[in-house]
């Protein structure tokens, strides 16, 4: 059977449902909190010896303020865009930081260049609170918490608004250059590549800069730059990938990409199976829930297909893998959600009905075809 159990359908461990957008810790948040425990425990204690091994009890603490700073500042992202009419589908704390999932595709500068300020401004906010809290306490561990509070989110801010994608200081930069130009694909190519130049001076910050005033970079100064920059450096490219991607195929239609689907009810049989085209599972509203899995299919034996549920061998998706779109419109609506969906492919709908599935593997041949030859 190929049906996955929620832990490995969702993001991570699911915290909360705000507004009916859930709220997840990434897997991969795990590493992050490792990574911090390893690099900052030991300078915490070298620069206090009389900490002892409170000092990793320091940097737990961190990587939780952290944790705390990381969701205000996603959902300010989230409670922006919401305000603005754009669906929210998941908040998640990850090894990168954060993300919120939400679907921008009819957004327009202004609004998109407040939805990307709300989040640095909201660890500002904190910042400021981390502040007073640090001035009402009396000096010990308390007190340098509350500071080292301060200080995280007073970083976080300004970091993330460096001129760059993927930083919420590039969406700014996108959104201008959309605003001047009238070309939303190039305002993100011009964010992405100011990405790669943030990526270049963040590294020289850290690394550069301390070797050319004669001194050695700290172990930890390099391996936060490493992995800063390692995360800088791969969202600025995918979003030059991307915005020459949606630059060139401006002009396909959906139904130009649109493989076509048979919707089965999840609560069919492998005997109710269609031949010829591929079959999306559907629940009982007709909202696709999943795709039926080749290989599982294959090795249910021949005698009990008839018994056998579909949704015993179907592969969940995401609730945000289905896009409502006219299949006669602009395909450029498609691509930020196709983005994010790992199986690389979206189903399509459209006045209540299923029309089909535009995959990844479509985008690209339909972008290789149109781009310009040398």
């Amino acid at each position: 059977m190929s049906s996955q159990p929620e832990s490995e359908r969702s993001p991570g461990l699911k915290v909360a449902t705000i507004g009916s957008v859930p709220v997840y810790i990434g897997r991969s948040w795990g590493i992050l909190a490792v990574i911090i425990l390893v690099l900052l425990g030991p300078q915490l204690q070298e620069a206090n010896p009389d900490l002892g091994f409170r000092a990793y009890l320091i940097a737990a603490a961190y990587a939780l303020m952290l944790l705390v700073a990381v969701f205000v500042h996603e959902g300010a992202h989230a409670l922006g865009a919401r305000s603005f009419g754009y669906p929210v589908h998941r908040v998640v704390a990850d090894l990168w930081g954060g993300h919120t999932a939400l679907d921008v595709s009819r957004a327009t500068p202004g609004p998109s260049a407040v939805v990307a300020v709300v989040g640095p401004l909201s660890n500002l906010v904190l910042a400021a609170l981390g502040q007073g809290v640090a001035a009402l306490v009396e000096p010990g561990i308390p007190h340098g918490l509350a500071s080292i509070f301060a200080l995280l989110n007073f970083l976080l801010a300004l970091f993330n608004l460096l001129p760059g994608l993927p930083l919420d200081g590039g969406q700014l930069v996108e959104a201008l250059v959309w605003k001047v130009t009238g070309n939303r694909h190039r305002g993100r190519v011009v964010a992405g590549y100011a990405g790669l130049v943030v990526t270049l001076g963040v590294l020289f910050w850290f690394v550069g800069r301390p070797l050319l005033a004669g001194e050695k970079p700290s172990f930890g100064s390099i391996g936060w730059s490493l992995l800063i920059c390692m995360f800088l450096w791969q969202g600025a490219q995918n979003a030059i990938r991307s915005g020459k991607v949606a630059g060139i195929i401006a002009g396909v239609r959906v139904v130009d990409l649109l493989q076509p689907v048979v919707p089965v009810p999840a609560g069919a049989s492998l005997a109710d199976l269609p031949s010829g085209l591929p079959p999306v599972v559907v629940d009982t509203s007709g909202m696709p829930i999943g795709l039926v899995d080749a290989d599982a299919l294959a090795a249910v034996p021949g005698a009990a297909i008839g018994q056998t549920p579909v949704l015993s061998v179907t592969r969940p998706m995401p609730p945000d893998w289905v896009v409502d779109v006219d299949p006669n419109g602009p395909i450029t609506p498609v691509l930020a959600p196709l983005s994010r969906q790992p199986a690389g492919l979206v189903a399509i709908r459209w006045d209540g009905r299923v029309l089909g599935v535009v995959s990844v593997a479509a985008v690209n041949a339909a972008a290789s075809a149109r781009a310009p030859r040398p």
